[in-house]
């Protein structure tokens, strides 16, 4: 743990794709936590908190890329994504014998902790909140295995979501078990504090939104425009598209005025609405586009691949 710390506190010396990463700090240190199957710290990354995750064990990287493949065309309700940075990490050790590491980056949503959100939400509200993410996860066959209150992340927006995928399972039949949650609601009931606490915050009953994106993305309609917005509320396109599509992959099809273009994650335009068609295929990760008299391949980045005539 402490070559750990030593590569947190130097990003810039010790990551390849993350040295802009920063520790969250307490009393001068990163906050640093050791459980059975890795090394986790709290850091930011692009303005956003994560878990950064040093696996102990290489099973543990396995099962995690196994559960993100079988994830990769169903829907992922509440789930966050967990990205993976091979040989991202440089540590030495006493010896000067220097070995690099693969790390495993999941993005915290902004809410609370369960065990802080018992405090300040309401307890019928709490419930609700778990109960709809059990029907979440059992709906779309993820069963997480170890829902406690330390794995809970009460989103701002009443979203209940689960962290650390460690012993999780696909299964078309699951059945989460939510009980330690729902005792330890039990455990901090008091009727009169509970009716001084909060509500969860919800959208505008006038506000459709389909939380179906692999992303931790929720695709949103607002006077008939669409927008998307992380599953903590906050947002990352304005209500400017007639059309949209699940982020698939790190990409969404957005359509205005009649044409078709693409955006990633951050709401930043790949490929620019211009075009009468636009379809993204997740397994070669290409767009294939047509305009005017021409068919059009694109790649994941927005480059051209080619251009062919459409035949009359």
């Amino acid at each position: 743990m402490t070559y750990f710390k030593q590569a947190l506190l130097a990003p810039e010396l010790h990551f390849k794709r993350l040295r802009p990463i920063e520790p969250v700090l307490c009393n001068g240190l990163p906050i640093i936590r050791r459980t059975t199957n890795a090394i986790e710290a709290e850091v930011l990354w692009k303005g956003r908190q994560h878990l950064l995750y040093l696996p102990f064990h290489r099973e543990s990287l396995i099962h995690i890329e196994n559960l993100e493949r079988a994830m990769r065309n169903r829907r992922r309700g509440p789930l966050i994504s967990n990205h993976i940075f091979y040989e991202e990490l440089r540590m030495v050790d006493s010896t000067g014998r220097s070995d690099l590491f693969d790390i495993i980056l999941q993005e915290i949503p902004c809410g609370k902790s369960f065990s802080n959100a018992v405090l300040h939400y309401r307890s019928e509200d709490l419930r609700n909140a778990i109960q709809e993410m059990k029907q979440e996860l059992d709906t779309i066959g993820f069963c997480h295995n170890n829902l406690r209150p330390t794995n809970i992340i009460i989103c701002d927006n009443g979203v209940a979501c689960p962290l650390r995928y460690w012993y999780a399972e696909i299964d078309d039949f699951t059945n989460n078990n939510i009980s330690l949650l729902e005792a330890y609601i039990d455990q901090h009931y008091n009727a009169d504090l509970d009716a001084t606490k909060a509500p969860l915050f919800k959208f505008e009953e006038s506000e459709e939104y389909t939380p179906t994106s692999s992303e931790g993305i929720t695709r949103h309609l607002r006077g008939g425009k669409y927008g998307f917005r992380y599953y903590d509320g906050s947002q990352i396109t304005p209500f400017i598209y007639t059309w949209a599509s699940d982020f698939r992959e790190g990409r969404a099809v957005v359509a205005r005025n009649g044409k078709m273009g693409a955006i990633n994650n951050l709401g930043e335009k790949v490929i620019p609405i211009i075009y009468k068609q636009l379809e993204f295929d997740i397994e070669s990760g290409t767009f294939t586009a047509s305009r005017d008299k021409y068919h059009y391949l694109i790649d994941y980045d927005g480059k051209m691949i080619s251009r062919t005539t459409i035949d009359k």
